[in-house]
């Protein structure tokens, strides 16, 4: 069975996004990490929203990449299958599939065939699904040190918060703290 691996970037606040905060923290410690999540993955799972701001970055990156993403990370984001949890129809691009039918039970059986992991970016209502059926299995909180008080929060979607406990940490030079949980 694959681990479904939950990616997030979050303040000292515990806001999150693709805000501007993060940008200053990307630097080659990052990317190596990142590199190495996405190289395991064998598939990426987003919210619609996430796939819509993704696709759109990450094609326009493969033509002009900016300074702090490497072009193999761009390659492998633009060429890996995504699965897109969606209740809007829609034809989809960037080697993307609709989730059809119930997520909890297209996600299971999606780790239950796939081969290292499960990749997931964003954070909002698929979250809860997944929480709510415990198919998360690792959480990766990108801790960044920047306090900025208002905006979405972390989990702000979910009702009942999972008991976590922590697996590992993960220093980066800049600051940014890399907090492995997964559920007790």
């Amino acid at each position: 069975m694959s681990t479904l691996i939950e990616a997030t970037h979050v303040t000292l606040g515990g806001e999150v996004g693709t805000n501007d905060w993060a940008f200053p923290y990307l630097d080659e410690q990052h990317s190596q990490y990142n590199m190495e999540l996405l190289t395991r993955a064998d598939a990426l799972l987003l919210g619609r929203q996430t796939y819509e701001h993704l696709s759109v970055a990450y094609t326009r990156m493969a033509e002009h990449a900016p300074a702090h993403v490497p072009m193999d990370f761009i390659d492998r984001m633009n060429s890996i299958p995504k699965y897109v949890a969606s209740t809007t129809p829609r034809k989809l691009t960037w080697n993307a599939t609709t989730i059809d039918g119930d997520v909890a039970s297209f996600v299971d059986g999606l780790k239950r065939n796939a081969g290292q992991s499960l990749l997931k970016y964003g954070n909002g209502p698929l979250d809860a699904t997944l929480m709510e059926h415990g198919l998360i299995d690792e959480f990766h909180l990108y801790l960044t040190p920047v306090a900025i008080g208002k905006g979405k929060h972390l989990f702000e979607s979910i009702d009942t918060a999972p008991h976590l406990r922590l697996v590992d940490v993960t220093r980066f030079d800049s600051g940014v703290l890399i907090l492995v949980y997964a559920p007790k």
